[in-house]
C-alpha cells in the first residue's frame, strides 16, 4: 500500500500534489480532497524533489530514496564557466543549468538570490537554519 504526503509543488503556480514516499512519483492532487500540505516539491531534469515534514522529522526526498534532513550531507555549488549547478546529498549528485544562465546581468561577486531561484539552494538553506527548520515543522504538522 503506498505511503503518501501531500505537498505543494512550487515551481511555477502553486499546485497540489500527493507524492508516494515509496516511489518517489508525483501526481496532482484533487484539491477539493487534498488534506493540509506538508511540504514543498519541485521538479528539476526530470528528478523529484521534496521537502516535508513527516512525524515531526523533516525529510528530504530525491525520487524514491529519503533521509532526515539532518543526517544528510548537501553540498551546492555553480560552475561559472560551464554556467551549471551542481547538488549533491551524500552519494548522489544532480548537475543542470545555472538559474542565472543566459542572464547578462548575473554578477557572481554580488550576493545572489539562489535560495529564492533554485529549489534546491533553498533545501541546503533550511538545512543550515534550526530556526527556519522549527517553523516549518510547525506549519507542516
Amino acid at each position: 500500500m503506498p505511503r503518501d504526503i501531500f505537498l505543494t509543488r512550487v515551481q511555477g503556480a502553486p499546485q497540489a500534489v500527493r507524492l508516494d514516499i515509496d516511489t518517489g512519483r508525483c501526481v496532482p492532487a484533487d484539491a477539493s480532497a487534498a488534506p493540509r500540505t506538508r511540504g514543498t516539491l519541485a521538479v528539476i531534469q526530470g528528478q523529484t524533489f521534496a521537502l516535508y515534514a513527516e512525524q515531526a522529522v523533516m525529510w528530504l526526498q530525491w525520487n524514491e530514496r529519503r533521509w532526515p534532513l539532518a543526517e544528510v550531507s548537501l553540498t551546492y555549488g555553480h560552475d561559472l564557466d560551464a554556467q551549471t549547478t551542481t547538488f549533491t546529498a551524500d552519494d548522489r549528485s544532480i548537475t543542470y543549468p545555472a538559474w542565472w544562465r543566459g542572464d547578462p546581468t548575473y554578477e557572481p561577486l554580488v550576493p545572489e538570490e539562489d535560495e529564492v531561484q533554485d529549489w534546491l539552494a533553498y533545501a541546503v538553506a533550511v538545512q543550515s537554519d534550526e530556526k527556519l527548520q522549527e517553523r516549518l515543522l510547525d506549519s507542516w504538522t
